[in-house]
């Protein structure tokens, strides 16, 4: 066996367990982390899984997620929901945002066993994403808690359409994590549900992630209305009380394809 193909190996492994929801250090995690003692178990947890494919390969991935992949999504009775996004404007190179989400982690560990069994053409999941691996320069898994009391999540979940949806994943300063909430819940929330032109809001903190500590997802009609959004923020009085509790912000804009969505 060959350098590559040892290597190519190895990420088939490591990509096809942590899609199939064998990530126990998470639930380690949520365990370890008082903050989060007030959220109930089953309260939803998304997995995001951001992939860069080789040159080419982009549209060939796409139909295997749409062709074979949903099918097996779709039978699985713990998937609370599926979502797959394509890039429309990001500062990291990525073809495709796959989201799946699930009632707590215990969701998604019932749901990993029937994602083992094959489908209808006799290869399971995994199979599926070791063809999807030899395709993909890169990719990278993060796990949300969502937090239910800060965002529109039946308006969310009912958006099938191709509309554009916003990721921004926000770091906020040691120790600040009470004040941001409660100023997302008190302050921010009301501002986006009266004064901008989002279509929803959606907040979770990161389970599994590489130092952020929360990400928002919105839905807006265009980019003129993320900037409008963006600008009546900076300019409203509630930003010189959020913006010292920011450390990092990172903003990726998507599109739905509802050609990849389940339920």
């Amino acid at each position: 066996m060959t350098r590559s193909s040892r290597t190519s190996t190895a990420r088939l492994l490591s990509l096809g367990a942590l899609l199939l929801g064998v990530v126990l250090q998470a639930g380690a995690v949520r365990a370890q982390d008082p903050q989060r003692a007030n959220v109930p178990p089953t309260a939803e947890v998304r997995q995001l899984v951001t992939f860069l494919f080789a040159p080419g390969r982009a549209e060939e991935a796409r139909l295997i997620y749409e062709k074979s992949l949903r099918p097996l999504y779709s039978a699985q009775t713990q998937l609370l929901r599926f979502r797959a996004y394509h890039e429309t404007e990001s500062p990291e190179p990525l073809d495709l945002i796959v989201v799946s989400s699930y009632a707590g982690m215990a969701g998604m560990d019932a749901a990993s066993a029937g994602l083992r069994r094959p489908g209808a053409d006799g290869i399971t999941a995994l199979q599926w994403y070791g063809t999807l691996s030899a395709m993909t320069q890169s990719h990278h898994d993060e796990f949300v808690l969502m937090l239910p009391g800060l965002g529109d999540s039946r308006a969310a979940a009912a958006d099938t359409t191709a509309s554009l949806t916003v990721f921004e994943y926000v770091r906020v300063t040691p120790g600040s994590q009470a004040a941001f909430e409660r100023l997302l819940e008190t302050r921010l929330r009301p501002f986006e549900q009266a004064n901008t032109p989002l279509r929803w809001s959606e907040t979770g903190r990161l389970l599994v992630g590489d130092g952020w500590d929360y990400v928002r997802s919105f839905g807006v009609r265009s980019l003129a209305d993320w900037q409008a959004y963006r600008i009546a923020l900076w300019q409203g009085s509630i930003w010189p009380a959020l913006g010292p509790l920011i450390v990092a912000q990172k903003t990726i804009i998507v599109r739905n394809d509802p050609r990849l969505g389940v339920r």
